[in-house]
């Protein structure tokens, strides 16, 4: 690659490192995040035995939680850390590592996701090179995945999502290259199971994304040795699958709990795949997923018309086939969890791999504007998404800021619902030594002292139950995430 061009993506790179990192500060953590910060610290937060909750007190104050970030038990506490957070341990184990060098605020502990980010790209844009018949098209491809709103909005978040996605980009890389070279013993695939490995030691749903791999490779060369060596990265897996069990008995109660019907995970899948091209944590505008889905059947036809019916078949196989694993895992377990987009972001590899074929293809100038269309409304939503307009976070930092500016810490009392990440987060940013007491310990009385929060994350079945009929009398004052009831 000429030099030129090495400072065109540096600085494409650098443009992105510097919104990324402007973007962390702009927020505070949310619930998950929160969760991830206590982790590091080897505090448990979430209602288990062996968690902060165990003793069942009654009152609490600030700098009880406060305190407890004073100490680091992240290996002493390690063991049942891992139970009770219920993914994959490689995510916390890196992250700890980059704490030590960088801390413990917003912008340290998001700054990994978004190195994760930008190595992803990295990643995707030297595969596109490679195979590559026209020097435009990476750099199109490398556009449409720096101005994706979804991978923007999670690669600036302190969860695992950018890691397993640079995992998955890894894996997807050397997969092509082994299948290139048509051996199995090569660096190629020694490197494609290794990535595997660490993709499903860092989110479980990895698995999803291998099996629609092996699917591909099965329909491109029929059942053949290669295939069997998917059993590879699985056996590199065994011996955490032992302990997964064990997560499986502290998390009986799922926030994704509940089967939803065979139409409704149709529709919810396909509205899904869509947000991971245009709208993190919300539906798409109407327009937007008109505009995206009529990209996908240009192309489509386009393709078709120039003979890569290979590419539409494999794009639309893929989708469905990873698609169908979740249905079928979700029917199994009791969940919905097809309708949580970030759960499967992997599968934006195979669509990204698909455009690539398509404007790698490309002939005619006018039909550059089939992807400058996406670059256009995708850039707008990152825009909204920058300026908190769009997809904010969960305000924890936003409550305690008010909280501290316009009460007495020692005339008033918070009941919070419930416990785990959500008191924590409260506490985290207040500044004033406030009383909390978890609402299922408190008191069913209105009290001119009290002052009710409760957290709204959108799980139908759990929200709207802290004091209901005492929360009603009061003024409700919303935050995102949160209702504050005084």
């Amino acid at each position: 690659m000429k030099v030129s061009f090495k400072i065109i993506l540096a600085i494409l790179l650098l443009i992105y490192l510097y919104l990324g990192i402007s973007y962390s500060k702009k927020q505070g953590f949310w619930h998950d995040e929160i969760y991830t910060l206590t982790f590091l610290k080897g505090v448990s937060v979430y209602n288990f035995d062996g968690g902060i909750w165990s003793a069942k007190d009654s009152l609490y104050d600030v700098g009880y939680f406060k305190d407890i970030l004073k100490h680091d038990n992240f290996y002493s506490n390690f063991s049942i850390q891992i139970l009770h957070e219920g993914h994959p341990p490689l995510y916390f184990i890196l992250l700890k590592l980059w704490s030590y060098a960088f801390g413990y605020s917003e912008v340290a502990l998001r700054s990994f996701s978004i190195i994760c980010g930008l190595l992803s790209f990295l990643v995707l844009f030297n595969l596109t090179r490679k195979h590559s018949k026209k020097t435009y098209t990476p750099w199109i491809v490398l556009l449409m995945v720096m101005f994706n709103p979804f991978l923007f909005y999670f690669f600036a978040e302190a969860r695992m999502y950018a890691l397993a996605f640079l995992f998955a980009t890894l894996s997807f890389r050397y997969w092509l290259d082994y299948q290139d070279d048509n051996k199995i013993k090569t660096k190629a695939f020694i490197l494609f199971s290794l990535f595997s490995a660490s993709l499903l030691y860092t989110h479980y749903y990895g698995l999803f994304y291998l099996s629609t791999l092996a699917f591909i490779e099965l329909l491109k060369f029929g059942i053949k040795r290669s295939l069997f060596n998917y059993v590879i990265p699985v056996i590199l897996f065994l011996p955490w699958c032992f302990l997964i069990r064990y997560q499986l008995h502290f998390h009986q109660v799922h926030w994704t709990d509940g089967i939803i019907t065979f139409r409704e995970s149709v529709f919810g899948y396909f509205d899904s795949l869509s947000q991971l091209f245009i709208s993190p944590m919300g539906p798409s505008l109407i327009y937007e997923k008109a505009i995206l889905i009529l990209i996908i059947i240009i192309s489509s036809i386009i393709l078709l018309i120039l003979k890569e019916q290979i590419v539409v078949l494999i794009l639309y196989l893929s989708i469905s086939i990873y698609g169908i694993q979740i249905f079928l895992f979700d029917q199994i377990v009791g969940h919905h969890s097809i309708l949580v987009p970030r759960y499967y972001l992997f599968s934006i590899i195979f669509i990204y791999w698909f455009f690539y074929k398509f404007i790698d293809s490309l002939k005619s100038r006018m039909l550059f504007l089939i992807p400058l269309s996406y670059l256009l409304i995708s850039g707008y939503v990152i825009y909204k998404v920058y300026i908190i307009e769009r997809s904010p976070k969960q305000m924890f930092r936003e409550v305690a800021g008010y909280l501290d500016g316009k009460f007495d810490s020692k005339r008033r009392i918070l009941i919070i619902e419930p416990e785990g990440p959500m008191i924590f987060g409260v506490a985290y940013y207040l500044q004033n030594n406030f009383k909390i007491v978890p609402a299922s310990r408190a008191p069913k009385l209105i009290d001119p002292t009290t002052i009710y929060i409760d957290e709204m994350l959108g799980v139908i079945n759990d929200e709207n139950k802290l004091h209901t009929e005492q929360q009603s009398k009061l003024e409700l004052i919303p935050f995102v995430g949160i209702s504050l009831y005084k």
